[in-house]
């Protein structure tokens, strides 16, 4: 008999702990394809396809500082870029860490790299490295991104 208390006390502990990793796992490959096809959007420069990964009323920073709100308002503000200073560009994310706030809350660091950027007067940037600050939020069984801070890493 206290071995079966013993193995129903155990089995109470770590079921629940089991199930929250494999969501957590589910979480993080979810995540990760969010993250692909907003680099992938970025790369054939489709300003309406990336900003889908945002949530309605996302707010998005880019490297410069410049903040817009709303999916509506990050897709032509990203046209404009992709018409302009990233028309050439390629981004690869290289690297992410999760940190769970709550179970439909996560804090996303994504470190990035960048190549074929320009100048407004066209002249070509050197590659350059980068991190996206994110706090994403799960709308049904979708993340998206709720606010994203993006900046510049400086060369070490």
């Amino acid at each position: 008999m206290k071995n079966i208390l013993a193995f129903l006390l155990f089995f109470s502990v770590v079921c629940p702990a089991m199930s929250q990793t494999v969501q957590m796992v589910q979480d993080a490959q979810n995540i990760q394809a969010l993250l692909d096809s907003m680099s992938r959007s970025w790369n054939r420069h489709d300003a309406r396809a990336f900003s889908m990964e945002f949530s309605e009323d996302a707010d998005f920073t880019n490297t410069l500082g410049m903040t817009v709100y709303g999916r509506d308002s990050i897709a032509k503000f990203q046209e404009k870029s992709f018409a302009t200073v990233f028309k050439n560009s390629t981004l690869n994310i290289t690297g992410k860490k999760i940190r769970y706030i709550t179970n439909d809350l996560t804090g996303v660091d994504a470190t990035w790299e960048m190549a074929g950027a320009q100048t407004p007067d066209g002249k070509e940037i050197s590659p350059r490295k980068g991190l996206m600050n994110m706090l994403m939020v799960r709308y049904s069984n979708r993340w998206l991104i709720l606010i994203m801070h993006n900046m510049n890493i400086p060369d070490s």
